[in-house]
């Protein structure tokens, strides 16, 4: 085989394991996964925050949060995203009350995130979330902007 098509069935292989990686990590294009049961996994959708608040044994948002969207997803198991800009006095305040023993750190994998933290719920909550994770983003302007994850696994 010339030299030519070697590099260039080389580099076509290169391509097809890279696309086929890609499709397996979810960056490519994919038709719905379908679980065991035959019940097709859905996308993010967006939800009443009552309703994603109450999967955390929440009964409304903290104080001082405005701008609130909520998403859900299920899959494996069920993640809801609760976004929301808070002052960080009242961040505070909520989490000393809500999750005292949430410990939130610098060192975050996302880069965004300027705190981070993760807790398993011990009870698990009432709604269903066994774990929350919180990563939170300062503003120059005293407010941060939280997301805060209840997932069951």
């Amino acid at each position: 085989m010339p030299r030519t098509r070697k590099r260039a069935a080389g580099a076509g292989g290169l391509v097809a394991v890279l696309a086929l990686t890609c499709l397996g990590c979810g960056v490519g294009e994919t038709a719905p996964a379908v679980r065991d049961e035959g019940e097709a996994v859905r996308a993010a959708v967006k939800v009443p925050c009552r309703e994603a608040l109450r999967f955390a044994d929440q009964e409304r948002l903290p104080a001082g949060a405005k701008d609130a969207v909520c998403v859900t997803q299920h899959g494996i198991d069920t993640l809801y995203d609760i976004r929301f800009r808070i002052g960080r006095t009242d961040l505070d305040t909520w989490l000393a009350d809500s999750y005292p023993d949430l410990e939130l750190r610098t060192d975050c994998v996302q880069e965004s995130a300027d705190r981070c933290g993760l807790l398993t719920l011990e009870p698990y909550a009432e709604g269903g979330a066994v774990a929350v994770e919180l990563t939170v983003r300062d503003g120059s302007d005293g407010r941060a902007l939280v997301h805060y994850r209840p997932f069951n696994t």
